[in-house]
């Protein structure tokens, strides 16, 4: 192996183990506030305030204790509900 190919190896493992490392810490950071996000907040509430936090569907699973397909059915159905939220307002204005 030659060391160019070595070092793009290296690289590339690298990347890979930061990107697992930022997960970890964000995993960490969460959960250790786990009961504030939980108080007397739905589920879906839950899933809002993490996806605002950038968390991974995947993440976001684990911390809410659903599935990461819950997870992106819910954030699909809210975005929706908030396009056509947007939707009916610009058309009430248009209307006065």
């Amino acid at each position: 192996m030659k060391e160019d190919d070595f070092r793009k190896q290296l690289i590339k493992k690298l990347e890979e183990l930061s990107t697992k490392m930022d997960a970890l810490i964000q995993v960490v950071a969460i959960t250790s506030r786990k009961e504030i996000i939980e108080k007397g907040k739905t589920k879906t509430d839950q899933i809002v305030i993490l996806s605002d936090l950038r968390l991974s569907r995947k993440i976001i699973a684990l911390i809410v204790g659903t599935t990461p397909e819950s997870v992106s059915a819910r954030l699909s159905q809210l975005k929706a509900k908030k396009k056509k939220t947007k939707k009916s307002k610009e058309e009430e204005k248009s209307d006065e």
